[in-house]
């Protein structure tokens, strides 16, 4: 998202991450959550990634890459093998955020324009646009759903024809609402999403809402400290491969897209 200052609220006294709350989350009713799993990002390989974009969206579309960037931004066709994109294509005067895919098109979110570009064709060109109430910030394509995220703690069903919402869902952990959700990636058992401005990416459950994984991914931003400066340069951006199942992370203005592996925590 644009440089807006909020704390972020997740993890404190249960991880001892050392965040500073700027609220208090009110626990919701009913039983707590089961416990999520720990888990850690260790990197396989980085490769190369454009200093310049302001990742809001990693995509795998028929074979390629893609990428939705922010600001001034763009859709872009990129490789591992280079930093520079392959092909892309500005969007003036909207700020564009997260991106999908239904294996025909590409749908691509803006920020508070509340508008939605659709994509198709083997070089993507705008089909047409749909018209949503409310922020967009992550966005990700799982059972003939589109998968919406605002920066709140709740997650949005839409029908990809018309983007009118189904339904939606409250992500909590120990029964703690948890908000600031942002880039997300459809896998076929659960969500992933980024936590904006932390290092934490949370395996949300699509029908409860509950937290079944937290994913630390420190560790990348460790690995590029010292080659970005600005304040908004943080993790954001996954995708899984089609067919292999590997995970793809970038960050926004980071320098390498870091191909990682799940694993368990190590016990304190």
């Amino acid at each position: 998202m644009r440089a807006v200052v909020r704390s972020v609220v997740l993890f404190v006294g249960w991880l001892g991450v050392g965040c500073t709350p700027a609220h208090h989350n009110t626990p919701d009713a009913g039983a707590p959550d089961p416990a999520p799993q720990m888990l850690v990002a260790r990197i396989v390989k980085a490769w190369p990634h454009d200093t310049g974009a302001f990742t809001e969206g990693l995509q795998f579309h028929q074979g390629q890459l893609f990428e939705s960037t922010g600001e001034e931004g763009d859709l872009r066709r990129i490789s591992l093998d280079q930093a520079a994109p392959l092909w892309s294509e500005r969007l003036e005067g909207v700020f564009p955020e997260g991106l999908a895919s239904d294996g025909q098109r590409l749908y691509q979110l803006t920020w508070r324009d509340e508008k939605m570009y659709v994509w198709s064709g083997p070089q993507p060109t705008r089909e047409r646009s749909l018209s949503y109430s409310g922020e967009g910030w992550g966005l990700c394509y799982w059972q003939g759903k589109l998968v919406r995220s605002d920066g709140s703690a709740t997650i949005r069903f839409h029908d990809p024809s018309d983007f009118h919402e189904l339904s939606s869902v409250r992500v909590t952990m120990y029964g703690v609402a948890q908000d600031q959700l942002n880039e997300l990636e459809c896998a076929d058992d659960a969500v992933y999403a980024n936590v904006w401005h932390s290092t934490y990416i949370l395996k949300i459950d699509y029908a409860t809402g509950n937290v079944l994984a937290v994913i630390d991914a420190s560790a990348l931003a460790r690995a590029v400290k010292g080659q970005v400066s600005s304040y908004e340069a943080v993790l954001n951006g996954i995708a899984l491969e089609p067919g292999t199942g590997r995970m793809f992370l970038t960050g926004k203005l980071w320098p390498s897209i870091f191909e990682v592996k799940l694993e368990p925590a190590a016990t304190p």
